[in-house]
């Protein structure tokens, strides 16, 4: 890209007021937004960054949990936002690319034009859990016990159009087997319900149900990711019973569209210190999340990858949202 020549002298009084503006950026606390209940990735992932953010930053960043509408309210409150660098989104894969894949033009914000992209943050491997009850120990027993029921069992997931949910819609779509989507407003509550039994099964990110797998509250059955996750290796990939199986959860920062690119700049640089850092990077590794960093645009360029994936899925599949 070709620079322009500096600006000299009595010239630097000509620049515009925002642009002086964003020198002085940030003045008061940032909110950053999260589509899910406490106890999801997302949120995980922004506690552990906040405390950095506010140090770089100079200014507090403040972790606010907006969850329902399957992440849509979150994402819609951040794109209407000022375009000023104060309201940000943990964006993921539910609410920012399988969601509106699965949604269509009922989503209520274009999920590529209505935000500027900061960093990618995380590849989150999901796992495939059940209660102890449910008498399954792997993959193919897994497929077995669900052909038998013949569409009596029933699988939880964070929402419709969640990583989970499109993840046991591609595992139906790859082996036939037939099970009834129940649909929560987060991780947590669909959780507590797969735990207390309510639900015999559910899809979720490796640190919200590995926690549960190792204290012999759920029973861990295989992993979404291509190959085992290293956390965890005694959990097969699915892929490993069903050929061409694969889907993980993703993370990420945006900001509501025309937010200055002095601003997004400086936060893009802020997060990779942090991320960088043994006590965030290296604490997220630890939780089975796989630490990402990288420029905006080749964040922008994967959330667009990602959503035309999940649409031609959603098409071959015949997936709707009702």
């Amino acid at each position: 890209m070709r620079r322009r020549p500096m600006l000299l002298g009595g010239a630097a009084l000509a620049l515009p007021m925002p642009a002086l503006a964003h020198a002085d950026w940030p003045q008061r606390p940032i909110r950053m937004v999260i589509p899910y209940p406490p106890g999801g990735a997302s949120d995980i992932i922004a506690r552990l960054l906040a405390p950095r953010l506010t140090e770089a930053l100079g200014q507090t960043l403040v972790v606010e949990n907006r969850p329902g509408a399957n992440g849509f309210i979150a994402a819609e409150l951040v794109a209407r936002s000022a375009p000023d660098g104060y309201t940000l989104l943990m964006g993921n894969a539910g609410p920012n690319g399988m969601g509106p894949a699965l949604y269509g033009s009922r989503t209520p914000f274009d999920a590529l034009r209505d935000f500027a992209p900061v960093m990618a943050v995380s590849i989150v491997p999901q796992i495939m859990a059940v209660h102890p009850a449910v008498p399954v120990r792997d993959m193919p027993g897994f497929l077995a016990h669900a052909r038998a029921q013949d569409g009596r069992m029933s699988y939880g997931s964070a929402g419709v159009g969640s990583a989970g949910h499109m993840a046991m819609e591609l595992l139906k779509s790859l082996t036939g087997i037939q099970i009834t989507h129940v649909p929560y407003r987060g991780s947590s509550p669909s959780t507590a319900d797969l735990i207390a039994g309510v639900i015999p099964v559910n899809f979720d990110t490796v640190p919200v149900l590995l926690p549960h797998v190792r204290a012999g509250r759920v029973r861990g059955i295989a992993v979404s990711s291509l190959q085992r996750v290293p956390e965890a290796p005694e959990f097969a990939a699915i892929a490993e019973t069903v050929p061409g199986f694969e889907t993980v959860s993703w993370g990420g920062v945006l900001a509501p569209a025309g937010t200055p690119q002095p601003i997004i700049a400086r936060l893009n640089a802020a997060l990779q210190a942090a991320m960088a850092r043994p006590d965030v990077g290296g604490a997220l590794a630890r939780q089975g999340i796989q630490p990402q960093g990288g420029t905006p645009e080749a964040f922008g360029l994967y959330v667009a990858a990602e959503i035309a994936k999940w649409t031609d899925v959603v098409r071959q599949m015949g997936l709707t949202p009702d």
